[in-house]
């Protein structure tokens, strides 16, 4: 499957599908398939804190246009933020979503975790 990654809004994110995704492929033997499109993370920080998500999902669907045109199968946000207008997006978008969000629901629901932190990490 040719995959799509919407990178740009968290490089370290980016790198880390990308690395994962290498790393499975490689242990499947399967060869990997992948486009990366660069967002606008000041676009998308703007549109996150003003409630806009439906612009914020337009403005993904034309970058998902984008991959589709390049032979992409299935696309991927890459920053968590991103996934803000997620539920708008996957109405509008003209390739399959991978979601993030309910494998992170489900890992917090096997885990049986009451509490969830997140570490910011030191910018280089």
């Amino acid at each position: 499957m040719h995959i799509g990654l919407i990178g740009g809004i968290g490089v370290a994110a980016t790198e880390f599908y990308c690395r994962g995704l290498v790393a499975r492929h490689d242990r499947s033997g399967t060869a990997l398939d992948l486009t990366i499109v660069h967002a606008d993370v000041h676009e998308l920080t703007q549109n996150a804190a003003n409630g806009k998500a439906r612009e914020q999902a337009e403005s993904f669907a034309r970058l998902i246009a984008r991959l589709a045109a390049a032979g992409a199968q299935a696309v991927a946000v890459t920053s968590m933020t991103g996934h803000f207008c997620i539920r708008e997006l996957a109405d509008i978008s003209p390739l399959r979503l991978i979601n993030a969000i309910p494998e992170v629901d489900a890992m917090i629901n096997r885990q049986n975790l009451k509490k969830v932190g997140i570490r910011e990490c030191a910018r280089s």
